[in-house]
């Protein structure tokens, strides 16, 4: 299988061919929306219901149900979660190199695999790049469940932002973001949390972006408020614990 998708990727038009069918297959099989010019790798595992906007890139990734990718956005060797809304001109920046203590940044000095005909080191000196997060060694870059990247953000290797959170536009993400922040700036920092400590609590708790489909269709009148949404799930905890104890009603 490598050796055939090494070969597709040797040749323009054969990947141009490969990548038509491969978006055509994927709009029917997986209820998929992507441009004619988005291009989606041989190896990004989509859960449903995604969209790719012109000329999105996404090569050795993982996306969730129903989350989006805008325009000119190139992502790569990343999981992201459900419902998560990945902005335009959005970049992941891989690769570090020692801004302290050495003397010199050129790989040549650090690295046992410099990109130059040059190396004057017998050991790798410093971590290039930053363990992945999963078990199999796919992604090291992590995006959760509900999250918005605003336009031109750049998200550096190694990166977790989590569930719910928000990335302004033109930000440079160079440290985990905790779930439910606002966060800004070159390097990003925190603006604000979306909600109280015990809001963030209840959401995480809740995770309806694990719910089935129907579950989040029927209840997707209450997602406008938080407290609604909250009201509506002590009414459901109430009822389980009524059918448990008096058994379930035919």
């Amino acid at each position: 299988m490598g050796f055939l998708k090494n070969i597709v990727l040797s040749y323009h038009w054969l990947t141009n061919l490969a990548m038509f069918f491969r978006r055509k297959y994927l709009r029917k099989a997986l209820n998929i929306r992507c441009h004619k010019t988005s291009f989606i790798g041989f190896s990004v595992i989509c859960e449903g219901s995604n969209g790719f906007a012109q000329p999105a890139t996404i090569a050795s990734s993982y996306l969730g149900f129903a989350s989006y990718i805008a325009a000119h956005s190139h992502i790569q060797k990343t999981r992201i979660g459900r419902y998560s809304s990945i902005g335009p001109n959005v970049r992941c920046i891989f690769g570090r190199h020692p801004s302290s203590q050495f003397v010199s940044t050129h790989p040549s000095f650090f690295s046992l695999t410099p990109p130059v005909n040059l190396q004057l080191t017998e050991k790798q000196r410093f971590e290039e790049f930053p363990k992945p997060k999963d078990q199999k060694g796919r992604y090291t870059i992590s995006i959760g469940n509900d999250v918005w990247i605003g336009a031109n953000v750049s998200i550096m290797d190694g990166v977790s932002i989590g569930d719910g959170a928000i990335v302004a536009a033109n930000a440079l993400v160079n440290k985990d973001v905790a779930p439910y922040t606002v966060v800004g700036g070159i390097p990003a920092k925190q603006i604000k949390k979306r909600f109280d400590d015990a809001d963030i609590e209840f959401l995480l708790g809740v995770c309806w972006w694990d719910r089935p489909l129907s579950w989040i269709q029927e209840n997707a009148q209450y997602f406008e408020n938080i407290e609604r949404l909250k009201k509506i799930s002590i009414s459901l905890k109430l009822q389980k614990i009524f059918l448990g104890d008096t058994g379930r009603k035919q």
